[in-house]
C-alpha cells in the first residue's frame, strides 16, 4: 500500500522504529496541499500550495502501527490523495489528515518535533525548510490572534490528541 507522509513520518529513522517493514520510495510534492501546524503537522487543501512529502510502501502491520501513532480515527482520519508519481503514473496514496475542523488547534510545534521533520526533509532530498518554517510562523501568529481576541482557552493549549490514545507505538 502507498502512504504519503508530510510530518515526522518523513523521518526515516523514526519510521524504521515505528514500521520496520516500511520501504521509502521517494520524495514528492503534494500539489494543492498546504502544511499547517496544530502542535503537530497537518495538511489542508490550498490550490496554490505545494508541500514536501515522502512516499512510502507500507504493509498492513505498518498501517496498524501508524493508526495507533496517529490517533486514528480521533485525531487523524485517512484520506486518499490523488497525485502523479515520480514515474508519471497516477495513484491515490493514503495520508493522515486531522479529523474535523480544528481552527482553534493552530499552535506551534515543539523544537524536537520540528527537528524530526527537518531530518525527514533531508532524508528525502528536500533542502529548503521554508514550508516547515512558514507553517510554524503561521501557527504562532494564529495563536497570538486567538490570545488577543480572547478565544484562546485552556483546551486550546492541551495536546490535540484524544486522552488515552497511544501517541507512540511499541
Amino acid at each position: 500500500m502507498l502512504y504519503v507522509a508530510y510530518g515526522s513520518n518523513m523521518n526515516q529513522r523514526q519510521m524504521a522504529r515505528r514500521c520496520p517493514k516500511a520501504r521509502p520510495l521517494s520524495g514528492i510534492w503534494l500539489q494543492g496541499w498546504r502544511l499547517v501546524m496544530k502542535r503537530v503537522a497537518d495538511i489542508e487543501p490550498d490550490p496554490r500550495a505545494v508541500t514536501p512529502a515522502a512516499l512510502w510502501e507500507i504493509t498492513r502491520s505498518c498501517e496498524r502501527a501508524l493508526d495507533a501513532y496517529e490517533g486514528f480515527p480521533h485525531l487523524y482520519i485517512k484520506e486518499r490523495i490523488s497525485m502523479a508519481l515520480p514515474n508519471g503514473r497516477r495513484a491515490k496514496p493514503m495520508a493522515y489528515v486531522m479529523s474535523g475542523p480544528r481552527e482553534r488547534d493552530y499552535g506551534p510545534a515543539s523544537d524536537g518535533y520540528l527537528a524530526s521533520i527537518a531530518d525527514g526533509y533531508r532524508d528525502f532530498g528536500f533542502d529548503d525548510l521554508a514550508p516547515l518554517r512558514a507553517a510554524q510562523v503561521e501557527a504562532i501568529s494564529a495563536m497570538r490572534r486567538a490570545e488577543r481576541s480572547g478565544r484562546l482557552d485552556e483546551a486550546a493549549l492541551s495536546p490535540p490528541w484524544a486522552p488515552g490514545l497511544a501517541w507512540g507505538c511499541e
